[in-house]
């Protein structure tokens, strides 16, 4: 299996793979802010304090795994690793970059679901939503602003919006936005992103292929067995291989980053009963406080799954965590260890491009989407308007969109504020 150049474009000497765990740990615990936040931190650390990646090799990795499938933070953090000490620098700080946050909404997930009957405890989640809605919203802004660059994209992304409405699976819509993106969007010049192969680098593109086909090849074999295995041990009460199939395909199928399939992982959690409606909005809230990947969301919708179907619940619960985590984040490590001696040598500006354009265009209608079910549910929970959810999810997008506070800080002040409610019983 191809491994890494022996030399980074770097200056700072290589350090040992000993020594660079904790600084995997570090921006795993840290990885706050979402997909942006993360990639600033990766670039602080990795770029301008320790000097592991050069400048232009960060950009150029970075572009890839906005490309990808699956997370893109924790994508870049495994080709850095991947640089320094090969396949198994990769596996070592991919995993760390995700570890923290994982370990940290399981146990969430566990407090919420022996929680429930507890008034305060189901008070400070539930007041958790109306910042997630805020959140939800201000990521549509966001990420629109930079998806929707032309009258083509705007027309792509209500024709995605009426699909989602009409009850068009999301993958096929990500499927016809692509498609609709290649032959509509402009091309847009190829610039000066272009880069040659990587100093040190003499790989021919049939060794390329060789080891991308060698990496999906054991991939998959890991997957498989990994998927027998849960259904032989009837792991999170018997519902591990659907938790397995799932939130594997939420990866794959997550072009444009976790927001483009967090909504339909939620919603197909909500249709096979491992999640009430309302705790749609808890699960979005808990991956937005926590550090690491937004797509950890599947770690708190499988915890509840497993405590649902399995005895003891708390076993069964964590195992489901346990079994979605895997499995999510399998396909993030085999396709970005795949690409990655070729991460150079891809250019921007191509047909793919055009077709992540238009898929970005859809990702904005199901964000929009998820924001409109999102609002009502916060907003109208006994069919007349609530004015203290209102209000906020009004002071949360103040202080997220003026940055006077950090999202963790946003989510545990509306928990707070729902759980001093429940108190004085407003």
């Amino acid at each position: 299996m191809t491994a890494a150049p022996e030399t980074t474009t770097a200056t700072a000497p290589t350090p040992t793979i000993a020594a660079t765990w904790p600084t995997w740990l570090l921006i795993g615990a840290t990885g706050f802010g979402g997909p942006a936040g993360q990639a600033a931190l990766l670039h602080r650390e990795l770029v301008e304090r320790r000097k592991w990646l050069a400048e232009d090799e960060y950009l150029a990795a970075l572009r890839v795994c906005m490309l990808l499938p699956g997370p893109e933070a924790q994508q870049l953090a495994t080709y850095a690793g991947w640089r320094l000490h090969g396949i198994v620098g990769g596996l070592v700080s991919g995993t760390l970059f995700v570890l923290p946050g994982a370990v940290l909404v399981a146990i969430l997930a566990w407090l919420h679901a022996a929680g429930r009957s507890l008034p305060l405890v189901a008070a400070a989640f539930a007041g958790t939503r109306p910042a997630a809605v805020a959140l939800v919203a201000l990521a549509a802004w966001r990420i629109g602003r930079k998806s929707i660059r032309s009258a083509a994209a705007v027309a792509i992304a209500v024709a995605a919006a009426a699909a989602l409405a009409g009850g068009l699976p999301f993958p096929l819509v990500v499927a016809g936005a692509a498609a609709v993106g290649c032959v509509l969007l402009p091309r847009r010049p190829r610039g000066s992103a272009a880069h040659g192969p990587v100093p040190g680098d003499r790989q021919t593109g049939r060794s390329l292929a060789r080891h991308a086909a060698l990496v999906a090849s054991v991939a998959t074999l890991i997957w498989a067995l990994g998927y027998a295995a849960v259904a032989q041990l009837g792991l999170a009460g018997g519902r591990g291989p659907a938790i397995a199939t799932l939130f594997t395909e939420t990866t794959l199928l997550s072009l444009g980053g976790a927001y483009a399939m967090v909504p339909w992982a939620l919603d197909e959690a909500v249709g096979r009963g491992w999640l009430l409606p309302e705790e749609r909005l808890d699960a979005l809230a808990m991956g937005e406080a926590t550090p690491g990947p937004l797509i950890l969301v599947v770690t708190f919708i499988a915890f509840l799954a497993g405590w649902r179907a399995g005895t003891p619940p708390t076993a069964a619960g964590f195992e489901g965590a346990a079994v979605a985590t895997a499995f999510a984040f399998l396909p993030s490590f085999a396709l970005i260890l795949a690409v990655a001696p070729a991460v150079r040598r891809i250019a921007p500006g191509s047909l793919l491009a055009r077709a992540m354009e238009g898929v970005g265009a859809a990702v904005v209608a199901a964000i929009v989407m998820l924001a409109i079910s999102m609002a009502r549910t916060a907003f109208l929970p006994a069919g007349g308007p609530d004015p203290l959810a209102m209000a906020v999810a009004a002071a949360s997008g103040l202080a997220l969109s003026f940055r006077w506070l950090p999202t963790p800080l946003v989510i545990l002040a509306a928990a707070a504020v729902g759980a001093t409610a429940a108190w004085f019983g407003c």
